[in-house]
């Protein structure tokens, strides 16, 4: 079976480039054992960074931002990221959601 490990941010208004890379450094300093690593066809190493596309609710567009990860993390780890999102995000409405097994 197929789990699928994320984190993920999701606004209303399009991230800029510096603040999408923002959020890759602030997952990949909490939980960088975590992050998923996935290999070419010649068998090098390559990362997997932020995944970005678009959904809409009743309420509009929603810019969805995904970092794919290894593994599970635990609510310490999502709690340690979402206080450095909503540091760094203070001005901007957005959620934090991660993968969770039950």
């Amino acid at each position: 079976m197929f789990t699928k490990h994320f984190v993920r941010i999701v606004t209303r208004e399009e991230l800029e480039d510096n603040d999408v890379i923002e959020f890759f450094d602030i997952v990949q300093e909490v939980v960088a054992t975590k992050l998923l690593i996935a290999y070419d066809d010649g068998k090098e190493k390559v990362g997997i960074d932020v995944i970005s596309y678009t959904d809409e609710d009743d309420n509009g567009a929603l810019y969805i931002y995904e970092i794919v990860l290894d593994e599970e993390i635990t609510p310490e780890e999502g709690d340690e990221i979402a206080e450095e999102l909503f540091d760094l995000f203070d001005e901007m409405q957005f959620s934090f959601e991660a993968s969770v097994e039950i």
